[in-house]
């Protein structure tokens, strides 16, 4: 079977966010004592209404994320071929962002594998059908909190294993669904799932700030 390029691979992924300051909350004035007292006695039992979808998916990049590890499922659809994929990653935002990535996947009893790497401004990529690495330039932003969407909508409240989170919908910029998980408590982004022409990819982060650094690969072990 015909290994799977690297479009392939990334054909699941969703363009990773930007993030708003939380709108103040407060009482309605009321015209009468009697009215007054009445609202507050309400609010006092009434839970607070949790930030608007837009401003939940704005909360990570203003969260204190220094470096982030993740977790990753695909269900990759590339013309007749389906697969599913599993990996991980780190991605550095200060003092440099940079980004690393691996995802595995078994096909006719092989198993494949590929790397990417980015950092100072370049690319590389390691795929099954290559032993050493190519390069090229890159523009793409490592951050982690890149939930940027439209058309946003709040699904709920979800408690994950790292902490409750908001629960929100929206598309990416090129138009496909997402769903993203941000951590009530500090803004951090928890999970990350997108869909995209019948693949799909899901991120979920599970550690922060533990200092993590990512290199390029040796010189030697890239393709000139």
């Amino acid at each position: 079977m015909e290994a799977p390029t690297k479009e392939a691979w990334l054909a699941a992924e969703g363009a990773p966010v930007r993030i708003g300051d939380v709108i103040a909350r407060r009482c309605l004035a009321l015209s009468t004592a009697a009215l007054l007292l009445s609202a507050c006695g309400n609010a006092a039992n009434t839970p607070a209404k949790p930030p608007t979808a837009q401003e939940i998916l704005n909360k990570p990049d203003k969260a204190n994320v220094k470096d982030a590890h993740f977790t990753l499922v695909a269900h990759i659809v590339s013309g007749s071929t389906a697969f599913d994929a599993t990996g991980d990653g780190i991605v550095v935002i200060k003092p440099q962002q940079a980004s690393k990535f691996t995802m595995q996947t078994t096909l006719a009893g092989q198993t494949l594998k590929f790397e990417e790497i980015i950092t100072g401004g370049k690319e590389y990529d390691l795929s099954p059908d290559n032993p050493r690495w190519t390069v090229k330039s890159s523009t793409t932003s490592s951050n982690p909190s890149s939930f940027k969407g439209t058309d946003a909508s709040y699904l709920g409240e979800d408690s994950l294993p790292q902490g409750k989170a908001w629960h929100v919908k929206a598309k990416d910029d090129s138009g496909n669904p997402f769903e993203a998980w941000v951590r009530e408590s500090d803004g951090y982004p928890l999970k990350y799932a997108s869909t995209s022409q019948g693949s799909t990819f899901t991120a979920t982060f599970d550690r922060f700030n533990t200092g993590v650094t990512v290199s390029a690969p040796p010189a030697s072990d890239i393709q000139q």
